[in-house]
């Protein structure tokens, strides 16, 4: 064979073996800088027909002109109230102003959603703070807008794209890395993709993808088929060549459906086989979201199309088969066709009108199957898992009457006698205690009593039939969950620092490394894991191996408010160690930081460290109020290492709401008339008052401010029926065989503590009468 027949063979060989480039196609966008702060805005509608009802207190319309899609970044947040859905939180709503298709996000949703919205098409959106009364304040600081368009490249089988539109909702196109990925029969339902399709730019996965525009401009599906990614899902090699490219994910449920894709589209998956089978014949179809060129439509560019073709070879973890692919296609299922079996990750071109194919990591790479048997985030099935029918209490009563319910499931039978429930007051040590068992799988604890302003950790453990111990929060006791003792708390602050809070800053002076910033901890001599388990935290520097040199450097919280508050508590916990003299100063200022007042110097921790003060110990003047974190390492001679987590303000309360019977009422048609609670004036409840003895007139509930004592008897009533409230508000009631029920809601709101209501039943009927006057005092 002469030297040009060798390399001519050699070419060909190589057009067979060697795949074009990673077929992926990235999203082509542009950022844009906006000037937006809504400040601090909340609802502070008192009225009682407004109790429970959000209503949207500031809105802003944003845009990029002529941009084809539009995608907020946020650069602090604060919504008050409950941060998940269902609760009474305040939450974002943004809408586009193309196609008025909107998404919801309460605070658990702007963490999934890494500070973000979902796409929007068009180039504007409306952004609005929705709020109940009486929940507090909100702020929403927006970071840029990402706005754009977007193309890629062929590995067309052939003198033509045969691939046809497609619509199957076990494959997903990703954003803005501009690939494919699919929904696998794994325990939670999670994804696969191609790994150089994974890492940060894996952010969004979208389902029903509409028609690109005429010049082939992403257009971008209703909010509701958009699903942020959980990156502590992501398992990945990050792309090592062809036969080895792979990645892992779940996603979170949507922010305005509340369900999961498999639960939004039907519960189809992929069926992954674990080994390709050997050729022999078979067709293989590939499923994704390639772009296209001339002559084919600009409109099905990165849209679902599909194509099958030839099953061409299966070599070591590599297979191969012959099926139009171009870039967007990277990450598609490679499915035995007509079948639901995929034997593979599609990730290079490959394929040309001389005979060459494309290339995908077969389903038995080991580095594939070994993050499959080891799901991580979302898409880890617990082998015991805890749930909370009622909820976590983030208030315990001081006398001991809080129970909390815990439910159990799981993979793994546990043994229902290992159940045992663990609580401290005050940073002491952890008692255990057995819970009572109420049901199928379900257990009641008795959170001991404490004392009011107690800050109480507590976490769940339980064994399974080969006495492995599980326990939730997952690392407890390193993280715990916790309360306050107290009978109310208003919460002001609530920040867990998966979301930049809006306000804080850092100075760095004479910093060489080791500058607070936000985050996942990393380095080996800080922090193993952030404090409350949320996933980040407050450290300096997150390198490995880097520390505080030099400084100071400070981290400062927003100006605060608390004029309105009572008697409001900081919490946080500290993480702080040194090799030398170094220390951790926290500092608060009552004028806005011109001056500071120390409040704590941190010489050295064994770990982390719940704690806090009073504000009122240290001030009197709560209208201007920040605190500061400082670290240095000066002289610079020594490891210093810090961090700060669950940050927190309460206005606690710790006497009860009370109601007392006063005065006498005087007999009508059926009786005295009279009154009792049903339910005490407590804040951020409800009020109830139970009415007997009415016969069958028109009935008054009478509330007011102040009591009086005013002779009914020139009315019309008789001898001895006096009117013993004020009449600042009346409100009939409907009555049903002499008895009525009267709901009066309490905001949320501290201010109202200590605030007294009278409250009188006047009935007038054949027999005029009324009732004896009742006082109740909110608390």
């Amino acid at each position: 064979m002469t030297i040009t027949s060798r390399l001519a063979a050699l070419a060909v060989a190589s057009a067979v073996v060697s795949p074009a480039l990673a077929q992926s196609a990235p999203e082509q966008s542009s950022r844009h800088a906006v000037d937006v702060d809504s400040g601090y805005v909340s609802n502070d509608n008192r009225a009682a027909a407004a109790y429970g009802i959000p209503i949207a207190i500031w809105s802003k319309v944003v845009q990029v002109p002529r941009a084809s899609w539009i995608r907020l970044t946020y650069r602090g947040v604060l919504l008050s109230g409950s941060p998940n859905p269902g609760g009474n939180g305040s939450y974002l709503k943004i809408t586009g102003m193309r196609d008025g298709w909107f998404q919801r996000q309460h605070l658990s949703h702007v963490e999934e959603w890494g500070e973000t919205s979902c796409y929007f098409n068009g180039d504007a959106v409306r952004i609005e703070i929705y709020a109940q009364p009486g929940t507090g304040e909100n702020r929403i600081v927006l970071g840029d807008i990402v706005a754009g368009p977007e193309i890629g490249e062929d590995s067309i089988c052939g003198s033509t794209d045969d691939r046809a539109l497609s619509f199957d909702n076990r494959a997903a196109r990703n954003q803005p890395t501009g690939c494919t990925s699919w929904m696998i029969d794994d325990c939670q339902h999670c994804f696969l993709t191609a790994g150089h399709c994974a890492g940060s730019g894996l952010q969004v996965v979208q389902f029903n993808v509409p028609l690109s525009s005429g010049s082939g401009a992403l257009q971008h599906p209703p909010p509701q088929d958009q699903y942020s990614v959980d990156t502590s899902s992501l398992q990945s090699n990050g792309g090592q060549g062809v036969g080895d490219d792979w990645a892992y994910f779940g996603v979170f449920p949507n922010s305005n459906t509340n369900l999961t894709p498999y639960q939004a589209y039907g519960g189809q998956t992929y069926a992954l086989l674990s080994t390709p089978p050997s050729v022999g014949g078979q067709n293989i179809r590939i499923t994704g979201y390639g772009t296209t060129s001339s002559p084919v439509s600009p409109t099905w560019t990165q849209v679902q199309k599909t194509h099958a073709g030839p099953y061409a070879t299966f070599s070591g973890s590599t297979v191969q088969y012959q099926t139009d692919t171009t870039g967007g296609n990277s990450g598609s299922p490679v499915i035995l066709d007509g079948t639901n079996q995929a034997i593979g990750i599609h990730t290079h071109g490959g394929c040309s009108s001389t005979g060459g194919q494309n290339s995908g990591t077969g389903s038995n790479n080991g580095g594939l199957q070994g993050a499959l048997a080891s799901p991580q985030g979302v898409c880890d099935c617990p082998a015991v898992e805890f749930s909370y029918p009622n909820g976590l209490p983030s208030v315990v009563a001081p006398d001991g009457s809080t129970t909390i319910r815990v439910a159990l499931s799981g993979q793994v039978p546990y043994l229902p006698g290992s159940v045992r429930f663990h609580v401290r007051t005050g940073g002491g040590a952890f008692q255990m205690l057995t819970p009572t068992a109420v049901g199928a799988n379900q257990f009641d604890a008795q959170v001991p009593s404490t004392s009011c302003l107690t800050d109480v950790q507590f976490y769940f453990s339980a064994q399974d039939q080969s006495n492995n111990t599980y326990t939730d929060p997952l690392n407890a006791p390193t993280s715990t969950y916790s309360a306050i003792s107290a009978v109310n708390v208003t919460t002001v602050r609530n920040y867990n620092f998966n979301t930049t809070p809006p306000g804080w800053f850092v100075t760095n002076t004479n910093l060489s490394t080791g500058a607070w910033v936000r985050a996942t901890p990393l380095d080996s001599r800080g922090p193993s894991a952030d404090y409350d388990g949320s996933g980040q935290c407050w450290v300096t520097g997150n390198a490995n191996n880097e520390d505080v040199d030099g400084g100071p450097t400070i981290l400062t919280t927003e100006t605060l408010d608390l004029s309105s508050n009572n008697d409001p508590y900081v919490h946080y916990a500290l993480w702080f160690t040194t090799t030398g003299s170094d220390t951790l100063l926290v500092e608060a200022s009552d004028n806005g930081g011109a001056n500071w007042t120390l409040i704590d110097t941190i010489t050295g921790l064994s770990g982390w460290d719940a704690t806090g003060f009073r504000i009122r110990d240290y001030f009197s003047n709560l209208g201007q109020i920040v605190i500061r974190f400082s670290v240095e390492d000066q002289p610079n001679n020594s490891v210093t290492e810090a961090a700060v987590d669950a940050f927190r303000i309460d206005d606690p309360l710790c006497n009860a709401p009370s109601w007392t019977s006063y005065g006498t009422g005087c007999t009508g048609g059926n009786g005295v008339p009279s009154i009792n609670a049903l339910t005490l004036p407590q804040l951020g409840g409800q009020f109830t008052l139970h009415a007997t003895n009415l016969a069958g007139g028109v009935a008054l509930m009478v509330t007011g401010l102040a009591q009086q004592s005013v002779s009914l008897q020139p009315f019309g009533f008789g001898a001895g029926c006096n009117l013993l409230t004020t009449t600042d508000a009346t409100q009939l009631l409907l009555q049903a065989n002499g008895v009525a029920i009267w709901i009066l809601p309490i905001p949320n709101t501290a201010s109202l503590a200590g605030l007294h209501l009278y409250n009188q039943v006047v009935e007038v009927g054949a027999v005029p009468a009324v009732s004896a006057g009742g006082d109740a005092e909110v608390q």
